[in-house]
């Protein structure tokens, strides 16, 4: 279900799981050629792929051990050190470019160039070259046939993948309207890429208990195969029996894999145990979303599901699994068309948690963004929340061009000083670089502030999303009151916490939202339903306090107190 989740947004996920398959096929290929000239072909291409993993996202590089061990390892069993160095050496440079690491980057040629020796000592053993000295070795290595020209197309081919990210210095030197880290010079791209405005935890000290990560895993696992036989997050008997169901079909697929193939196995279990303890060894997050209440403080849980992180070990594990039903069902003698069951079981159960085509979540994120949009006045400066508010109004407003004279302001974004430079540059205001705000306690709220008061100073409405928090909207101004889908402000902050009035026609012209989906079971991070509820606010606050839940919900739906 995280594959066919990630399939159906618009993530990097599913195109960093397409670029494994191709590196995967690729390695096999270069390892199933006879002639040596095809198989070069094939590992430089393979090479090429597991390079352009910084390109694509880092997560594709975690495939890149099983591409290793299908390209260096031969089908009687005996490895190629050679290529090991030299695949290895090109993985360790890749995450040095992606960490944006000269020492990486250095410690992955120095590794590849090893591969040279390797083939020049097995070339000597075999009476191909001379024995050499260390003064001669240089001409020795000029000598082989094809090893150093492999080495050096090998170096080439990693560049030209690493320059794949030079688009983006290029594209942020005409400052698009989506120009997120505004890359615009060498040392704003290495921050970029390196991703150094987010906070990555090391792998020591551990985030959450080494118990706890894996039981968060353990949770990931058993949403794979049957999702909608639960309660959502939480498992039934008929979900948890699936769960082993394919479990028991991986251990047995790997085993008959193994007698088919060896190294096929081995590769797909490196590629399995990479996608899951490896991850959860490497990345150390927090504990799951949704697992650990009532004895983990909620700082330490992570603030979203995280299993898209895991895909490609589950993916592996399905690989298995299918083997492992067509397996059984050989040596049941039966039709070999049966062991499909196993590949309809997910697709049944997964289907209607999965399916967008359809129902609220189809056009959830348009709806909200539009009446966000709409509700606006002109020239309006828009803070929103978050994630949720900030991508589909970019969509609204960069592709169909609906209410560009709104300025959207995504309030997590501040912290960053290309972020606070760029809506400066786009909005023409003038803010204080500094200065206390009562009541802010995070110095992105006290910039927030100052621009709401600098875009009421230029005659600029100002207005929040439902989404943000109420003491956050009173920073940025009072007198608030609920238009449409939005709440404005009419005067400049004054410390009030009191509630926004309800515009009688707050709600007056929106998108409904539509028919509730029949109770399907929901995708742990599936918003649609609360971004919806933004859209209800206007009615529920009409609602007399203390009638209904759906009127005590407001504090944590639209934040109305």
């Amino acid at each position: 279900t995280s594959a066919w989740a990630n399939a159906t947004e618009t993530e990097v996920y599913a195109f960093s799981l397409l670029l494994v398959s191709l590196t995967l096929s690729s390695a096999e290929r270069s390892a199933l050629e006879d002639q040596e000239e095809e198989s070069g072909r094939w590992l430089l291409l393979t090479a090429y792929l597991i390079a352009l993993a910084p390109a694509v996202h880092l997560s594709a590089l975690v495939g890149a051990p099983a591409a290793i061990a299908l390209a260096a390892r031969r089908h009687d069993g005996r490895w190629m050190v050679e290529r090991v160095l030299l695949l290895g050496g090109v993985m360790i440079g890749s995450a040095g470019v992606g960490r944006m690491s000269w020492m990486l980057i250095g410690v992955g040629a120095l590794v590849a160039s090893t591969s040279q020796f390797v083939t020049l000592a097995e070339e000597q053993r075999k009476g191909i070259a001379p024995r050499t000295t260390l003064n001669s070795i240089g001409l020795a290595l000029g000598r082989q046939q094809g090893g150093a020209r492999r080495l050096a197309a090998t170096m080439g081919l990693v560049a030209l993948a690493a320059s794949a990210l030079l688009i983006m210095l290029v594209r942020a030197r005409h400052d698009p309207a989506i120009n997120q880290g505004n890359p615009n010079t060498l040392a704003g791209l290495a921050d970029v890429v390196a991703r150094r405005q987010y906070d990555v935890s090391p792998m020591w000290p551990r985030q959450a208990p080494i118990w706890l990560q894996i039981a968060t895993l353990a949770q990931y696992v058993d949403w794979q195969f049957g999702f909608t036989l639960g309660h959502g997050i939480f498992t039934t008997p008929g979900r948890l029996l699936v769960t082993l169901v394919f479990l028991f079909l991986g251990l047995r697929g790997w085993r008959a894999m193994r007698l088919a193939s060896t190294r096929t196995a081995d590769a797909v279990a490196i590629l399995t145990l990479s996608g899951t303890l490896g991850v959860c060894a490497y990345l150390n997050l927090k504990s799951g979303a949704t697992i650990g209440y009532g004895f983990v403080p909620a700082g330490a849980h992570e603030a979203r599901e995280r299993d898209y992180f895991y895909v490609l070990g589950f993916w592996g594990w399905g690989l298995f699994a299918g083997y492992g039903a067509l397996a059984l069902i050989r040596a049941r003698r039966w039709p070999a068309w049966l062991a499909l069951t196993a590949a309809m079981v997910p697709l049944l159960g997964n289907f209607t948690a999965n399916d967008r085509a359809r129902g609220a979540s189809a056009t959830a994120a348009r709806d909200v963004a539009v009446a966000l949009l709409t509700s606006a006045p002109r020239d309006a400066m828009l803070f929103v929340a978050g994630d949720n508010d900030s991508y589909p109004l970019w969509y609204l407003q960069t592709v169909e061009g609906i209410r560009r004279d709104v300025t959207t302001v995504t309030m997590p974004l501040l912290p960053a000083d290309w972020y606070a430079a760029e809506v400066a540059r786009r909005t023409r205001l003038v803010w204080l670089a500094s200065g206390h705000v009562e009541g802010a306690q995070w110095a992105h709220q006290e910039l927030a502030a100052h621009i709401a008061r600098a875009a009421r100073e230029a005659g600029r409405p100002v207005a929040v999303s439902p989404s943000m928090s109420s003491k956050e909207r009173a920073l940025l101004g009072s007198n608030w009151r609920l238009t449409g889908a939005v709440y404005l402000s009419s005067a400049p902050a004054n410390g009030s916490l009191a509630p926004p009035i309800i515009d009688s026609l707050s709600d007056v012209g929106l998108v409904r939202p539509r028919a509730s989906d029949g109770g399907k079971s929901q995708l742990p991070d599936d918003v649609s339903a609360s971004m919806l509820g933004l859209l209800e606010c206007g009615r529920l606050a009409r609602l007399p306090a203390g009638s209904s839940r759906a009127r005590d919900s407001l504090e944590t739906r639209c934040n109305l107190r």
